[in-house]
């Protein structure tokens, strides 16, 4: 997508049910994880073509990329597990278990940690220590936690439950601070979060709609229409 026009400029063919996309800014390619084909697909923006496939052992979804060691971070739902890559050489250099079905993920710049959603089973948000690549603490929130987004702009990550509901954590503390209960009826599970700089809002990707959260008032301001399970 040219973001000048808003146009479609090309295609790439990646394999069924692309789930997850990061640029790493190192070597200028993107990856993105392909679930359907438990692969995670290296792109040429330059060339706008696949340049490597990188098998994963399960279904791979979530994916962030950790400036502090250069790695890029895959959560693979099959086994529970989340997979590190490294860019450079395109292997898989190790693999942190996780207790259950860990779906997104997001890299927290103030500190360092990765912070990994469990959807389903024990809806935990585990922190994990890409130093030592280890799980460092977990906190509970509620029913289904998929989206889960980082500001800068307060510090803090924002994650929504099934029901709508927002747990704000501190990252200093890893502890949940509050919950922020919206209007906000999800027909399925959150497909995703990001965060805007430009506006510092987060968008979470519903069924059919985009929510546009403002983490300066705990508020969701808009409510825009979409096609379909959006997933950022």
């Amino acid at each position: 997508v040219n973001p000048t026009t808003n146009k479609v400029v090309a295609n790439i063919m990646v394999g069924p049910r692309p789930s997850g996309i990061v640029y790493d800014p190192s070597n200028g390619y993107l990856y993105v994880t392909v679930s359907g084909s438990d692969a995670v697909a290296v792109i040429n923006p330059s060339t706008n073509s696949v340049i490597a496939n990188i098998t994963i052992d399960g279904e791979p979804l979530g994916i962030t990329y950790d400036p502090s060691n250069g790695y890029i971070y895959v959560t693979d739902r099959t086994f529970n597990t989340v997979v590190v890559i490294n860019p450079t050489t395109n292997k898989v250099v190790t693999v942190i278990p996780i207790k259950a079905n860990p779906r997104y993920l997001i890299y927290d710049s103030n500190n360092g940690y990765i912070y990994v959603a469990d959807f389903y089973h024990t809806n935990f948000i585990y922190v994990i220590n890409s130093t030592t690549n280890r799980v460092i603490a977990m906190m509970q929130v509620g029913k289904n936690p998929a989206c889960i987004a980082y500001a800068p702009s307060t510090g803090y990550v924002y994650v929504m439950d099934q029901d709508g509901s927002i747990y704000i954590i501190s990252p200093i503390t890893n502890r949940v601070i509050a919950k922020v209960t919206q209007n906000v009826t999800l027909e399925s599970p959150c497909g995703g979060a990001v965060y805007d700089p430009s506006n510092g809002h987060i968008y979470f990707a519903g069924y059919g709609h985009l929510y546009v959260f403002d983490p300066m008032t705990n508020q969701i301001i808009d409510t825009i229409p979409v096609s379909g399970h959006g997933i950022t």
